[in-house]
């Protein structure tokens, strides 16, 4: 057996397949779970509000020790998944564009209107009910 990449196309014949698909998204979700660093935001009254990942840098391609996508990246080595393909069905998926994979474990609204609260005191009401849309 060869430890050669496969073909974007053949990483799409697999990968379409939604078990297949869920059961590599599954692994790659772990495997960023056990290597971004889970930050915890604590409210003014000492006890903690919520908690994100983080890939720990600035999301700007100037920044030399950004890696966006080095765990995805070696998860489909080591699949001997094509790493374009795996990332644009992973993105097809979910439905938006990644920047960096630590977007993956964080809904960047909910963050966003999280620290507004927290930072001004708003009250957005409860989650999905709301007559307020944080951008």
């Amino acid at each position: 057996m060869s430890n050669h990449i496969r073909s974007a196309d053949y990483t799409w014949m697999i990968l379409n397949q939604m078990p297949n698909f869920q059961r590599f998204f599954r692994g790659y979700l772990d495997i960023l779970k056990s290597n971004l660093q889970q930050v915890s935001v604590m409210g003014n009254d000492g006890n903690e509000r919520y908690r994100y990942y983080t890939c720990g840098q600035e999301h700007d391609r100037r920044n030399p020790a950004w890696k966006p996508f080095q765990h995805l990246m070696r998860y489909c080595e080591k699949e001997r998944y094509d790493f374009y393909e795996a990332k644009d069905m992973i993105e097809e998926q979910i439905g938006r564009k990644l920047i960096c994979e630590c977007q993956l474990l964080n809904d960047d609204k909910e963050i966003r209107r999280r620290d507004l609260e927290r930072t001004f005191g708003v009250d957005f009401g409860e989650p999905g009910i709301r007559d307020m849309e944080v951008l």
